[in-house]
């Protein structure tokens, strides 16, 4: 799931220069076409899936951005991202640039019960 893929590959790729990873990995600005919303404790083999489907059913090519908050916010610098008026957040921008939001919804619908998921949709 993306709590460990953060502990585990996002925060010590990123830990020198503390930045994000797509800061990290990416040439240039990456400007969002679809927003991500989804929960974090889903596989991400499943999410990976569910992106993949998007893809297809959009006829979408595979180098298409996607905002995904795990890879797209610095996770050095959460208070920065999170701030108290939710309007004024990485997300709701991001939101805003993207043409679009998809839901990734896991086996459970975890999703729903998370308040930034609500949030999102």
């Amino acid at each position: 799931n993306l709590y460990h893929t953060c502990e585990k590959v996002i925060k010590p790729a990123t830990e020198n220069r503390r930045c994000s990873y797509v800061e990290f990995v990416a040439d240039g600005a990456q400007p969002p076409e679809w927003f991500v919303s989804h929960y974090w404790g889903d596989a991400v083999a499943h999410f990976v899936a569910c992106l993949e489907q998007h893809v297809k059913d959009r006829e979408l090519t595979y180098d298409s951005p996607y905002w995904v908050c795990a890879y797209a916010n610095n996770q050095w610098d959460m208070a920065y991202e999170l701030r108290e008026d939710p309007s004024t957040s990485s997300f709701r921008r991001a939101m805003e640039r993207a043409h679009g939001t998809v839901t990734v919804l896991d086996p459970e619908a975890q999703s729903f019960d998370r308040i930034w998921c609500c949030y999102e949709v």
